[in-house]
């Protein structure tokens, strides 16, 4: 049986959507730290308590906690519809009026996904997650050695030279090269 396809015609309509799903699977909590009170226990430690976090402005931090991983397929199964309705209304050309919504909720997954790559001990789901799904990837830098250096300064006819030089070494004569 299909899934029953939502209609959503407006980006104000789906981010209200979008947010009663996250209501749903989150809640909103004081931000507080360990602060010492000045006294100490049996042992000697000193007796610890929570406070609240207060930002610059003087304003008490809160922040979204989320009890179950928000996901584009929770939020497919919230909204009714299916993943590939979901990659439809992303295409911005097809859908416009659904831009500014397909957007946040981007952004919003994609910074859930960011704050567990800095706040987990275990990243290997979350590195694989922001690598498949949003074009992250491991910066490798390689060490070109002085052979490679000096081949890299050679003209395309050079190196064409410098293959069939190679390869009649070792096989016979390269196929013929044609220049776009």
């Amino acid at each position: 049986m299909a899934a029953r396809q939502r209609q959503t015609s407006t980006s104000k309509a789906l981010m209200r959507q979008v947010r009663q799903y996250l209501d749903s699977i989150s809640r909103t909590v004081d931000v507080t730290e360990l602060q010492p009170t000045g006294e100490v226990d049996k042992k000697g430690n000193p007796i610890c308590e929570k406070k609240p976090v207060y930002n610059d402005r003087g304003e008490i931090i809160r922040t979204r906690e989320y009890v179950i991983p928000p996901t584009l397929t929770g939020i497919c199964l919230h909204l009714g519809i299916t993943p590939g309705k979901w990659k439809q209304w992303c295409d911005h050309q097809a859908y416009p009026e659904l831009e500014e919504a397909t957007e946040w909720v981007t952004g919003i997954l994609q910074a859930w996904s960011e704050e567990q790559l800095l706040t987990r001990k275990d990243v290997k789901g979350v590195v694989f997650h922001l690598q498949n799904n949003y074009g992250y990837a491991q910066k490798v830098e390689v060490e070109a050695g002085p052979q490679t250096r000096a081949v890299q300064s050679l003209t395309t006819q050079e190196k064409l030279a410098l293959l069939q030089e190679l390869w009649e070494e070792g096989q016979g004569e390269l196929p013929e090269h044609h220049e776009p």
